[in-house]
């Protein structure tokens, strides 16, 4: 049994935060329940790009990606969201250091290639992303309507 009762203490004492995530936020790239992040201490400042894991007003923990870096704050939109946040340094427990991508492959946040890329490119895409969560929307209905089964 852990000592520890929170994220933010797990890593403020060991640095090293490791566990499965809750909530769709990060997809496409994160899935919960199914990807296990491994998060750590962040020593110095942080980049854009990268995804802290930060603790909200209401104590609730959202791990979201940094789509701009201000002097006193960051601006962050999880990648299945459309809505930006600002959050300041001292909301900040961590960053996502690497993720286990269905719990079998492991993805470096800091020197996979293809890692980097998607997440240049999905940062570019969110002011297009209402037009594709919509077509996502519609291909999901249309695939519910024609390809629903009837119960025998």
């Amino acid at each position: 049994m852990s000592d520890y009762s929170s994220i933010k203490e797990i890593l403020d004492k060991t640095g090293l935060y490791t566990g499965l995530t809750m909530g769709n936020s990060m997809e496409p790239l994160i899935h919960q329940q199914r990807d296990n992040i491994i998060v750590v201490k962040n020593k110095e400042r942080l980049k854009k790009y990268d995804v802290p894991v930060y603790l909200t007003k209401s104590g609730k923990y959202v791990m979201h990606r940094i789509i701009k870096v201000c002097d006193d704050h960051y601006v962050i939109v999880g990648d299945n969201r459309t809505e930006m946040e600002y959050v300041t340094d001292d909301m900040i427990c961590g960053v996502l250091a690497g993720f286990y991508k269905n719990g079998k492959r492991y993805v470096d946040c800091q020197k996979s290639k293809s890692y980097k890329l998607y997440s240049r490119v999905w940062v570019a895409l969110l002011p297009v992303r209402p037009a594709l969560q919509l077509v996502n929307r519609g291909v999901n209905f249309i695939k519910r309507r024609v390809f629903k089964r009837e119960v025998v």
